[in-house]
């Protein structure tokens, strides 16, 4: 897979999933947008480092990285697909 993000992944075009439980939800993913507030037990990113687990993505706010693995403590999210 390219490592470049395009205009059609910018528009979403490429849908994602609507993610609002504290399931494990798997996919590949370019970013996570909060519908509201939403904090996470798991966040697997393979491009960023650090502790992602814990904090608040505010309502409005997205998160840019490449996501394989999402779980929600509280909270609802588009994370958009990644072609």
């Amino acid at each position: 897979m390219s490592s470049i993000v395009n205009v059609s992944n910018l528009a979403g075009d490429d849908g994602g999933n609507y993610i609002a439980d504290t399931t494990v939800t798997t996919g590949d993913w370019f970013a996570i947008y909060a519908i509201t507030d939403a904090t996470f037990t798991t966040l697997t990113s393979d491009n960023l480092t650090g502790t992602l687990t814990g904090i608040t993505l505010s309502k409005g706010m997205t998160l840019h990285g490449r996501f394989s693995a999402i779980t929600l403590a509280g909270g609802s999210v588009i994370a958009y697909n990644r072609v």
